[in-house]
Parts: structure tokens; C-alpha cells; sequence
């Protein structure tokens, strides 16, 4: 099967339940981002308070991430199981209990250390990977074809970066007119909001024959844990030191277990025969550095801002521009697909990723918004087609019973990506500034990644070249 997006065929404009389920979803996927781009947007401040070392920040980040990356997987399986709406609804309360523990524990004079914030951003983080599974399934079964399922998926993606941008903008005035985290008590209760609304969505049967594989998803989250511990502490206390190679034998072990798991499991978690679709596997792998690089990319500026003394609403700005475009270029996706197909549009949005991050090695010292414009409208565009390009390849590349779990496993993967951007792109950045600010390491880490795109993009590329 193909991965371009179906020609549109008459009666495909979808119904006024079918637009109420979308944007319901769409909201449920915004909220669920704020706890975790809230916090990338101070960054600095969290530092400041207690202490924090680049390694601390790097946790905190990955926390939600590696939560999130962990959830997904399994909550595609619980949706099939107990219906999409359902699941979301419970997502995003649990969000809403995270968020709400988070700001008890930042309040004045109780926010210490951060460890209590790793624990709650992993709770938010595992209540996002179940929202963005059962929403991307709720408005796939609402889809009447191909191209109306590509459509959406770009609203979706495009609601899932505006999360990603908003929560520097909602984080930074209440941060500074509290001096805590005081916004994680508004995102709290704009995701209680959010699970009343999701009651207006579309109802979708489950199905009783899911089941949960819990040996494979124990292998999985061990492999993905102890490769960001691994990154993590061999970029702060040596690539020989215990915890590194502890966190490194973890990553190995849990990763080999797993393929054995799946390979056996009357109901894997992740179907070994999706490999067979190049496609699929195209699409798996640009969804995963993209949001390596978006992610990690965006935690490095934050440093760096911080470190320049751009305050808070000024990171916010400059950050929000590169989300904006991440937004425009999500919407524009499908549209590009139906006229140039799925698959050179992934490519093309790879090349202007890749572009936007070799541009930030010439930034040097330079912080302006004017100086910093033009390339983080190169990183936004690119990576927002790439995004939803990307699922829409995932979920198309492969038979309709398949599309679901293809779906859930290309959220999977981009989101180990996204928990492994801060740990690498920070372990770059702490050997490159040497004990200094972190724009000095800025140079070696954009180099880095916009080579890593390159060789992504030249992959993918021929991937799709040979999909069936």
C-alpha cells in the first residue's frame, strides 16, 4: 500500500459531530503539552532557584518524555480495548492530577530541588502519551477516507505543537509575577476543563479481544529509561562511569528482550511484521529525529537565552515564532501531500529541518529576535511537515487493521526522540561549553543534529523509494 493520501471523493466533508470530536481532541492534545513546554520556557529560572545543574534540567525535560514515550504504545492497545473517548478522557485527568501535584510542590519556599518535579512531569507525561493515542485514534475512526484522516491528522499535529509553543507564553508572566511554578496550577485546571469537553466527542466502540502485552512493555521502558540515563550521566560524570555504564547495560538488555518478547507474544505490543513496510519504517524513523531535534534544539536555545539574560516573555517570543511555523507548516501538510505525495513532502520537510539547524551554527553570541527569525522559521515549517507527514505515511503504509497500532507505534517512536533530543543535545553542549554558558556548546550541537538530519533524510528517502 502507498503512503500518498487518498484523492478526496465526494460526501468526504465530515459531519458537525465529526468536527465537535475533532476539536475536542485537538484541545485534549494542546493541554496535555502545556506542563512540559511550560517548563522548557524557564528553564533558567528553575536553575537559578534551586541550584539545578545542566544534568537536573536534562531530567526534568526527559521526564515527561520518557513517560510519554513509554505510555503510548500501551494506550493504543487500551483504546482498542475500552473505546478512544474513554482513555482521552482519562489522559487528560491524569494530566490534570500532575499538573496540580506540580504546582503544589513549586510554591513559594517548598521548590528546593527538582526531584519532586521529575516525579510529577512523569505523571503528566504518562497521562500525554495516553491523550495522544486515543485522540489519534478517536479522529482516524471518524475519518471517511484517506484524505480526510490526513487532514485531521494535521489539525491534531498542529494543536500538539501549539502546546508545545503556548506554554513558554503562559509559564514565563506567571513565573515572573509569582516567582514559581505557578502556572502548572492553570494548566490543572485547563485540563479538568478539557475532560468535561471530551464528552461531547464521538463514541467508538472497543473491541473485547485487545490485550495488553506487560512483558513487552516492561522491555521497552527499561530500554528507553536506561539509554537516557546512559546520555544523561556520561555526559555530566564520564562515559566510564558506573552510572553510565549501568544505564548503557540496561538500554542493551531491555532492547534484546524486547525483540525476543514480540517475536513470541500471541498479542505483541508492537507487531514485528510493520517492519516489513518501508514505508512505515521511513516514516518511523524521520518522526523520531525530528523530534530529537526539535525538542532537544529547543531546550538548548532556552539554556542559551537564559544564559544571555533574555528573560522570560523574550524566550517565550522567539521560541513562539518557531512554533507558529511549526503550526502553519502541520496545517499546510496535507494539502502539499494531496498535490506532491506523502512521501516527497516527509522528504522535503526533512531538508528545511536539516537547513534551519546547520543555520544556528552561524548564530555565534547573537540573541535578537530579528537575528534568530529567519532560522527558527526554517526549524518550525520544517519540522511541522515532517510531523504530520509523518503519521499520515505511518497509518497509510500499511493495512487497514494495522493502521491503528502503525499509528500508536510512529507516536511511540517519535516520542523516544523526543526524550532522547535533551539528553544528547545537553551532553554535547555541557562537553562543548566546558563549564561555561551553554551558547558556547550552541555551535557543536546544531552542527551535530543537522548532520544526523542529512543522513535521516538520504534514509528516508530511499525507504519510501522502495515501499510496497
Amino acid at each position: 500500500m502507498t503512503a500518498t493520501a487518498a484523492t478526496p471523493r465526494a460526501g468526504t466533508r465530515p459531519v458537525a459531530g465529526d468536527l465537535r470530536t475533532l476539536s475536542v481532541a485537538c484541545v485534549a492534545m494542546l493541554v496535555s503539552y502545556l506542563p512540559f513546554s511550560g517548563l522548557n520556557g524557564i528553564l533558567g529560572r528553575i536553575a537559578a532557584q534551586t541550584g539545578a545543574a545542566t544534568s537536573d534540567l536534562q531530567w526534568l525535560t526527559s521526564a515527561f518524555t520518557v513517560a510519554l514515550a513509554a505510555s503510548v504504545l500501551p494506550a493504543g492497545v487500551l483504546a482498542g480495548r475500552y473505546g478512544p473517548r474513554r482513555l482521552a478522557r482519562a489522559g487528560i485527568a491524569l494530566t490534570a492530577a500532575g499538573a496540580a501535584a506540580g504546582w503544589a510542590v513549586s510554591l513559594p519556599g517548598t521548590l528546593t530541588g527538582v526531584r519532586l518535579l521529575w516525579l510529577t512531569q512523569a505523571v503528566c507525561g504518562v497521562g500525554a502519551g495516553v491523550v495522544m493515542s486515543s485522540t489519534l485514534a478517536l479522529i482516524s475512526a471518524t475519518a471517511a477516507d484517506g484524505y480526510a484522516r490526513a487532514r485531521r491528522i494535521s489539525w491534531w499535529s498542529g494543536a500538539l505543537v501549539t502546546g508545545l509553543g503556548a506554554g513558554p507564553f503562559l509559564a514565563g508572566p506567571i513565573t515572573d509575577a509569582t516567582a514559581s511554578a505557578w502556572f502548572l496550577g492553570v494548566v490543572a485546571v485547563l485540563a479538568a476543563g478539557a475532560t468535561a469537553t471530551l464528552r461531547l466527542a464521538a463514541t467508538v466502540p472497543g473491541a473485547a479481544t485487545a490485550r495488553a502485552d506487560v512483558a513487552g512493555q516492561v522491555c521497552a521502558t527499561v530500554a528507553v529509561v536506561g539509554l537516557i540515563a546512559a546520555v544523561i550521566e556520561g555526559g555530566s560524570a564520564g562515559w566510564t562511569s558506573p552510572a553510565c555504564l549501568i544505564g548503557a547495560a540496561a538500554a542493551a538488555a531491555g532492547a534484546a528482550a524486547f525483540a525476543v518478547v514480540e517475536r513470541h507474544a500471541e498479542a505483541p505490543l508492537l507487531d514485528p511484521r510493520l517492519f516489513r513496510s518501508g514505508g512505515f519504517v521511513g516514516a518511523g524513523l524521520a518522526a523520531m529525529t525530528v523530534l530529537f531535534a526539535l525538542v532537544g534544539l529547543v531546550f538548548a536555545l532556552s539554556l542559551a537565552l537564559s544564559a544571555a539574560h533574555v528573560g522570560t516573555l523574550g524566550i517565550a517570543l522567539r521560541l513562539g515564532v518557531m512554533f507558529a511555523a511549526n503550526v502553519a507548516g502541520s496545517l499546510a501538510a496535507a494539502r502539499l501531500q494531496h498535490r506532491f505525495g506523502a512521501g516527497s513532502v516527509l522528504v522535503g520537510g526533512l531538508v528545511v529541518l536539516a537547513a534551519g539547524a546547520a543555520s544556528l551554527a552561524t548564530l555565534g553570541a547573537a540573541t535578537g529576535l530579528g537575528q534568530l527569525t529567519w532560522r527558527l522559521l526554517l526549524l518550525g515549517a520544517g519540522s511541522g511537515v515532517a510531523m504530520a507527514t509523518s503519521s499520515a505515511v505511518a497509518v497509510q503504509a500499511v493495512p487497514a487493521p494495522q493502521a491503528a497500532i502503525a499509528g500508536a507505534a510512529n507516536n511511540a517512536l517519535r516520542q523516544t526522540g523526543a526524550a532522547l533530543g535533551p539528553a544528547v543535545i545537553g551532553a554535547v553542549i555541557a562537553a562543548r561549553a566546558g563549564g561555561g554558558p551553554a551558547a558556547a556548546g550552541m555551535p557543536a550541537a546544531a552542527i551535530a543534529v543537522a548532520a544526523l538530519l542529512v543522513l535521516v533524510t538520504l534514509a528516508t528517502a530511499a525507504l519510501l523509494a522502495g515501499r510496497r
